[in-house]
């Protein structure tokens, strides 16, 4: 949630004359909310609040498989949601996506991005989310993720994953549709 609140103020707080000791103090906060990387992302997690889209492209995903996994001696399931095809927003390009949900809470995405050379931004934040639901169309939650691209990249391949102890989520497992629609995003 603070990253996000980062990520909306960035463009405001560009635009003001600030003291260069308050752009120093502003620097180091943004470093220290995401990893002292210098990089802008949005951590994978259950969304909250309304994500600042530039634009997004919604579909259904193409695929769906289910398996188990062993960990620690005992079985865990988990159901996999597939985006193989492009999904274009203005000179961005969200090649694939890659949505995993295991029994015990750990989640998993994958995603595969690039920017043409076209756009005026030298960086984008690329990314998915997914509204999980169940057989019934019960709203479970709804996941997102976003990495910056830079202009003139192709291809880059990224994953996250968290454990989310998200009650819905465990409660419904056994009912997650095989159909979920999600939304390949620019901000």
């Amino acid at each position: 949630m603070i990253q996000l609140a980062t990520l909306l103020a960035r463009p405001l707080l560009g635009k003001l004359p600030l003291p260069d000791a308050a752009k120093g103090k502003l620097a180091a906060v943004s470093a220290l909310l995401n990893g002292g990387s210098g990089e802008s992302w949005i951590a994978l997690g259950r969304q909250q609040a309304t994500l600042p889209y530039n634009g997004h492209v919604r579909t259904r995903n193409a695929s769906s498989e289910q398996g188990t996994v062993t960990q620690d001696g005992k079985p865990v399931g988990w159901i996999q949601f597939d985006w193989p095809a492009d999904q274009t927003v203005d000179d961005c390009v969200l090649h694939r996506a890659r949505w995993r949900f295991y029994r015990n809470g750990l989640i998993s995405l994958e995603i595969v991005a690039g920017k043409d050379r076209s756009g005026l931004d030298a960086t984008d934040l690329i990314g998915h989310a997914i509204e999980l639901r169940d057989k019934s169309g019960f709203l479970i939650g709804v996941w997102s993720g976003a990495f910056l691209v830079h202009k003139g990249t192709d291809r880059q391949v990224f994953q996250t994953s968290i454990t989310d102890e998200h009650q819905p989520l465990k409660l419904h497992f056994d009912d997650i549709a095989g159909d979920q629609d999600g939304a390949g995003f620019r901000i």
